[in-house]
C-alpha cells in the first residue's frame, strides 16, 4: 500500500519548527510494511491545503495528515476536511469526554473554547488521543484519510497504538526487514566500486542504500516480503559483501558506532576508561547517553592542558616538551595512564587541533592522534582531516576512536 504525508502549519514552511513528524511518520509506516510515496509541507493556507488533500487522495491508498487541529482560529484542518468529505461538524462524546478528562486531571475549567476540540465531521471514526485533546479522525472510503493532531508525542503515540494497527486491519501490508553493516576505513564512493559486484547480485526485492556520517559509512539493507512469508527461511546474501569488503566492517545491526561499543562492551563484559583532548568529552558524553553505560564505563578526563595531561594522566613532562601534546608518543601515555589510573580493561585517547585555528605547517588542523589500549598492547594511528570544521573534526575523531576500540577488541577474541 502507498501512503502520503501532508504536514501543516506555517511554522514548519519558514523553519521556526523542524517537521520532525515526517521523519517518525515516514520510519513507523516502513517498519510496518508500507510504501512511502510522499511528504508534503503546506501552510495554513485553505486552498494549498485542499489541493494537497485532493493529490494526495487520487495518487494514494491512505494518506495521513498532521496539524490545525487546535482550537484557535488558524487552526483550519477540521473544518476542511468537513467540507472536503461534505459532512457537517457535531459533537462526539467519545472526544467530549476525553477533552473533559484531560482538563480535569491537570485541574482546569472546561472552556467553551476548548469544547470544540470534541467536535468532528459526522462521516469520521474518532481515534481516542490518549494523551491529548485534538482528536484523531479516520475518514474511511476507496482512500483512506487520517487526520492527527500535530504535537510530535501525541502524533507518534496515535501512529504507534491507534493508526498504524488500523491501517494493518484494513490493508495488506508487506513485511520489511531492515539490517544495518557499519563500515569504516574507506570512502563511500571507493566502497560502492569495490562491492558493487556484490551490490548488482541482489535479490530484486531487497534494496542497499548508502547512509554516510563522519568518517562512517552505514549500509542498509531493505528487503520488502509477502505479509505471508516465512521469516525463519529469508537471510540476507552477506556473504559475498564480507568476501570483497569484510576488512572495513566493524559490525552490524547497530545505527551507530557508539551503539556497537556499547553493545560490544556489555556482552564481552570489559570495562572502558577515555582520555580526551580535542574531543573535548564526545566519546564519553555519547556512550554515557546510552541506558546501561555504568556497566562498563569507568569514567573520563577531559584533559585540555598540559599540566592536566601530566597530573591527571601521568603522561611524561619530557614526552611533552620533546614531541608536543599533539604526537603519538603523548597519545599513547595518555590512554595508558588513564587506562591504570581508573582501573579499567581498555582505554581511548585523543589528542589533535579540531581547528578551525591553531594548526601550524608541520601540524596543520584536522591534525589528531588516537590510541587505544588494553592491557598488554597499545595502538595509535594518526589522522589528517585537512579541514578546519571543527565539529566535523570531532565527529570524524571519534568515530575513528570507537573503530579502533572495535578491531582492538576482536583481536583479543
Amino acid at each position: 500500500m502507498n501512503v502520503t504525508i501532508i504536514n501543516i502549519g506555517d511554522e514548519l514552511l519558514i523553519g521556526q519548527v523542524v517537521n520532525t513528524n515526517a521523519s517518525t511518520m515516514s520510519k513507523l509506516l516502513t517498519e510496518a510494511g508500507m510504501k512511502v510515496r510522499k511528504t508534503m509541507v503546506v501552510g495554513d493556507v485553505y486552498d494549498d491545503i485542499r489541493a494537497a488533500v485532493d493529490e494526495a487522495m487520487r495518487e494514494s491508498d491512505a494518506v495521513l495528515v498532521t496539524g490545525g487541529l487546535g482550537p484557535t482560529k488558524d487552526d483550519i484542518t477540521k473544518k476542511l476536511l468537513c467540507e472536503y468529505f461534505n459532512s457537517e461538524l457535531v459533537e462526539n462524546e467519545m472526544a467530549l469526554q476525553n477533552v473533559k478528562r484531560i482538563f480535569e486531571s491537570r485541574g482546569y475549567e472546561l472552556t467553551p473554547v476548548n469544547r470544540v476540540q470534541a467536535l468532528v465531521p459526522r462521516c469520521c471514526e474518532v481515534l481516542n488521543n490518549d494523551l491529548g485533546t485534538a482528536p484523531c479522525m479516520w475518514f474511511g472510503g476507496e482512500a483512506v484519510l487520517v487526520s492527527l493532531p500535530g504535537v510530535p508525542f501525541e502524533m507518534e503515540w496515535l501512529m504507534r497504538n491507534r493508526v498504524i494497527p488500523k491501517l494493518q486491519e484494513t490493508f495488506s501490508t508487506d513485511i520489511i526487514i531492515n539490517k544495518n553493516i557499519l563500515v569504516q576505513g574507506i570512502g563511500e564512493s571507493f566502497l560502492s566500486d569495490l562491492i558493487e559486484p556484490w551490490e548488482l547480485s541482489l535479490p530484486e526485492n531487497v534494496k542497499l542504500a548508502y547512509l554516510p556520517v563522519a568518517g562512517l559509512t552505514k549500509l542498509r539493507l531493505t528487503a520488502r516480503l509477502p505479509h505471508n512469508f516465512p521469516l525463519s527461511s529469508f537471510h540476507f546474501p552477506l556473504k559475498g559483501l564480507y568476501e570483497l569488503a569484510g576488512k572495513y566492517i566493524v559490525g552490524e545491526d547497530c545505527e551507530t558506532l557508539d551503539e556497537l561499543v556499547h553493545k560490544t562492551l556489555i556482552e564481552k563484559g570489559l570495562t572502558l576508561a577515555t582520555a580526551e583532548s580535542c574531543t573535548g568529552g564526545n566519546i564519553a558524553r555519547l556512550l554515557t547517553a546510552q541506558a546501561g553505560a555504568s556497566a562498563y564505563f569507568k569514567g573520563g578526563v577531559v584533559a585540555y592542558s598540559n599540566e592536566v595531561k601530566e597530573s591527571a594522566l601521568g603522561v611524561k613532562h619530557s614526552t611533552l616538551e620533546t614531541h608536543g601534546a599533539v604526537s603519538e608518543e603523548t597519545v599513547r601515555e595518555m590512554a595508558e595512564g588513564v587506562r591504570e589510573r581508573l582501573g579499567a580493561d581498555l582505554a581511548i585517547a585523543t589528542t589533535g587541533i579540531a581547528g578551525p585555528d591553531g594548526g601550524s605547517e608541520e601540524k596543520p588542523v584536522g591534525t589528531v592522534w588516537i590510541a587505544v589500549a588494553d592491557k598488554t598492547h597499545t595502538e595509535a594511528k594518526l589522522l589528517q582531516f585537512g579541514a578546519n570544521r571543527r565539529q566535523q573534526n570531532i565527529d570524524r575523531s571519534t568515530n575513528q576512536a570507537y573503530a579502533m576500540l572495535i578491531r582492538l577488541i576482536c583481536q583479543k577474541d
